[in-house]
């Protein structure tokens, strides 16, 4: 009786180690797979901040341009007349 119960044991013990195991190679998987994706991001988010600094101070450069512009065309307006 004694022997039965010891291989029903170690065949429990057996099947939740092969569940545990393959749960923890999945869980492996996700945390290898969120490190990717977490560094993917941060690439991405520093492409963003690196291009959206850089139209800002395109959109300055050409607001400055603009408002240079509407100063001669007055000028030149006033000259006109």
């Amino acid at each position: 009786m004694a022997d039965l119960i010891y291989w029903i044991g170690g065949i429990v013990f057996t099947i939740i180690g092969y569940f545990l195991k393959t749960t923890m190679e999945e869980l492996k998987e996700v945390k290898q797979m969120a490190i990717e994706t977490k560094t993917k991001l941060e690439v991405v988010e520093n492409d963003h901040k690196n291009k959206y600094a850089h139209l800002s101070d395109k959109l300055d450069e050409l607001y400055i341009m603009v408002r240079d512009l509407i100063i001669e065309v007055k000028e030149l307006n006033k000259k006109i007349k």
